[in-house]
């Protein structure tokens, strides 16, 4: 009986299952471009290039260092945080990290 009602309400619930499947890709995909340092680091590498050859001053580097530095910062910690709600739907216990290879 319970696969003859799955057919029955497969019009209905077909749809919103795609829905719901396209709406999670989406979130993964933002997600995934949120956290992706590597834009970021390069950023840091082509500030430091920029710097040796002096097209930009010391002062300009290092407000620049520090705007990129805390966005590291911010990336990281969203990653734990994320892996920490991913532990607790998962009933893990608690006290996971994640290292980074960024700075206390």
């Amino acid at each position: 009986m319970l696969l003859l009602d799955d057919i029955l309400a497969l019009p209905l619930k077909g749809p919103i299952a795609g829905i719901r499947w396209v709406m999670k890709q989406i979130q993964t995909m933002a997600d995934n471009e949120l956290l992706n340092d590597q834009v970021w680091k390069e950023r840091l590498i082509e500030l430091q290039m920029k710097l040796e050859l002096g097209e930009i001053s010391e002062e300009d580097y290092v407000a620049e260092e520090a705007i990129i530095f805390q966005r590291l910062r911010e990336i990281r910690q969203a990653r734990e945080d994320m892996a920490r709600q991913y532990a607790a739907e998962q009933d893990e216990e608690e006290g996971i990290s994640i290292h980074t290879g960024y700075g206390e």
